[in-house]
């Protein structure tokens, strides 16, 4: 599922009095650090939570799977759209790193029993470099998690920067 600029436009226009907080906070800043601040929106509720966060303490938000990176949880998820997740999990269990792919999937279960996931490590990383990036670009970076479209499951996340003059701070 992909995220739309107007979800997304929709969305900051909703949450634009708390993101302005922050917003005039990221102008102040004269460094990047791990303590920069950044949004996180779970649009999946309504209205949206909003939360701030420093981009150092966004595990602590938003769950960080460490089994979803994995390159057989990785294939799983690109053939679920073509084939439904029941027979994608069939196929990667009778496929040639089946016995591996057992191992991991049932580990992802667990972690997903333990509640929502919301992103790997890689994707957190990704946005940590995207929170520097933001600064250096006079923006707010922000974490949104939507809906899965009617029909799917589970969530899709965005990251993405809106300068903080947007905000008029």
């Amino acid at each position: 599922m992909g995220i739309s600029e107007d979800q997304v436009k929709t969305l900051v226009e909703q949450m634009s009095v708390p993101l302005a907080v922050i917003a005039a906070d990221v102008k102040a800043r004269l460094v990047w650090d791990l303590n920069f601040p950044v949004a996180v929106i779970d649009a999946r509720h309504d209205p949206p939570l909003f939360t701030q966060s420093s981009v150092g303490s966004l595990g602590n938000i938003l769950r960080v799977s460490t089994k979803i990176d994995h390159p057989l949880i990785r294939e799983l998820f690109s053939i679920y759209p073509d084939r439904g997740a029941e027979a994608a999990v069939d196929e990667m269990l009778n496929g040639q790193n089946g016995d591996e792919f057992a191992i991991v999937f049932q580990e992802y279960q667990d972690e997903k029993k333990a509640g929502t996931l919301m992103w790997g490590a890689d994707d957190l990383s990704s946005f940590v470099v995207k929170s520097r990036t933001c600064f250096e670009d006079d923006e707010l970076a922000i974490a949104a998690v939507f809906p899965a479209e009617i029909g799917e499951e589970g969530h899709a996340l965005a990251t993405f920067g809106i300068p903080w003059r947007y905000f008029d701070v």
